[in-house]
């Protein structure tokens, strides 16, 4: 743990930001977040607990089953992947967004209060589009909020990777080169098999959302590397070939294979930054290591350094070898080799024993531990298992406040309702602000 520095969480692993769409009806869409998409999945399908309301739909229509129809992933915190997600679903009052360039305006509603008798203009989301819902996230990945996070946006869905293929054409601003697009589908699945008639469901469960890792399995190597790296005392900085005190300062490692390149957080910071294109940014987001010459991310040396610092506990489950269990004693020679040790059990008893009725009681229960052994635990599901609990309160509804001050307060309403709103804090909107958009095409 370093010396005079907050302990904070971890960089987890995977957190991401998603948009669904319902298969009943096309122009449903909903954006949330989670740690874990297939286990949100799920829930939003009934499926497991926990699901969003919105997502079950009505008594007269429901709109089960959902489907992930694209995610954007790279956020280093879950506060982070909050931030964008309320954006995302509030992109007509969001002050990430510059008024000049905003796409969907709010609209407003002049209602009467029957109580009080004043007339209130209050702001309703307005119904967007597949189109706009794209279009709105091309923006956001291009204002300066979201512009250097270390995103990544995938799509499962050809045909909506189709509409945000049209609003990249059409916008003559482009995201930046870091950011990653992606397009993963069941057809690209069936193109490395012979018969996609004959794929498995174990081959189908490798693909799409199923295939991603949401636990620090994938930096296991990388992890061990660092840690052997630092351990050596007589490490110095790469770039300033000062000694390198990993307990008093931060230390970053090349994640490249054998490379051992270790150096001061400022000093690397300062070479990225140097070299790069940004020299005014505060933080670089990429840059090349100074001894093997290859491409580093930033996002994923402080990634390690918050594991090396901060993750004791994940990293202890990482390395925690699993126990194996015991074999089965097969066939007839199972059951001899059970009956003999019951009775070498009785023996021993019977000869340390003088109450009869107390070694018979404790013969009876040993042998029936004997013959019926309880089931043996599987330890596992125990390596990540943060990853697997359950989201926090993010399917409550959300609702609007009616004379909030706050310039980017949420405007969260049912889809063609105007009932009676409810007044919440910023920050418990924020946690548990959920979507569901209506749209015709």
């Amino acid at each position: 743990m370093l010396k005079g520095v907050p302990v904070e969480k971890v960089i987890p692993p995977f957190y991401c930001c998603y948009l669904l769409r319902s298969t009943v009806s096309r122009t449903f869409l909903y954006v949330g977040s989670t740690p874990n998409p297939v286990r949100r999945l799920r829930q939003h399908n009934g499926d497991a607990s926990g699901g969003a309301v919105r997502t079950k739909g009505t008594e007269k229509r429901s709109l089960r089953p959902w489907e992930m129809a694209c995610i954007v992933t790279g956020f280093p915190s879950k506060i982070a992947a909050l931030q964008f997600e309320w954006a995302w679903q509030n992109t007509h009052v969001t002050r990430h967004i510059p008024d000049d360039d905003r796409i969907t305006s709010a609209k407003s509603r002049n209602r009467t209060s029957p109580a009080s008798g004043k007339e209130r203009t209050r702001p309703v989301r307005p119904r967007i589009s597949v189109g706009d819902k794209m279009a709105n996230l091309h923006l956001l990945l291009r204002v300066k909020s979201f512009a250097r996070w270390p995103l990544a946006v995938k799509f499962f869905d050809e045909n909506l990777y189709r509409v945000w293929q049209r609003c990249d054409k059409k916008e003559e601003r482009k995201i930046d080169g870091s950011i990653l697009i992606e397009l993963e589908t069941k057809s690209s699945l069936q193109q490395g098999a012979s018969d996609p008639a004959l794929l498995t469901d174990v081959a189908k469960a490798t693909s799409g959302i199923h295939s991603i890792d949401v636990t620090y399995k994938s930096s296991k190597e990388y992890i061990a590397k660092s840690q052997s790296v630092i351990q050596n005392q007589t490490s110095c900085c790469t770039i300033c070939q000062d000694e390198l005190e990993a307990g008093q300062t931060p230390v970053l490692i090349c994640s490249h294979g054998d490379c051992k390149s270790a150096s001061h957080m400022t000093c690397l910071s300062q070479h990225f930054l140097q070299a790069g294109v940004e020299k005014d940014a505060l933080l670089p987001t990429t840059g090349t290591c100074p001894e093997c010459k290859q491409q580093l991310r930033w996002i994923d040396l402080v990634k390690d350094l918050s594991l090396r610092t901060r993750g004791d506990k994940e990293v202890e489950m990482l390395f925690k070898q699993r126990k194996q269990r015991a074999r089965k004693i097969p066939g007839a020679a199972g059951v001899a080799a059970v009956a003999s040790t019951a009775t070498a059990s009785l023996n021993v008893m019977s000869d340390e024993d003088d109450s009869i009725g107390i070694v018979t009681d404790n013969a009876k229960s040993i042998q029936r531990q004997l013959i019926i052994p309880e089931p043996l635990s599987d330890d596992s599901d125990l390596d990540d298992n943060w990853a697997y609990k359950l989201d926090d309160d993010d399917d409550q509804l959300s609702v609007v406040s009616e004379d909030s001050s706050c310039e980017d307060e949420p405007v969260i309403m049912h889809s063609g309702s105007f009932g009676k709103a409810k007044k919440f804090s910023a920050e418990a909107i924020i946690e548990d602000s959920e979507e569901e958009t209506g749209v015709m095409d």
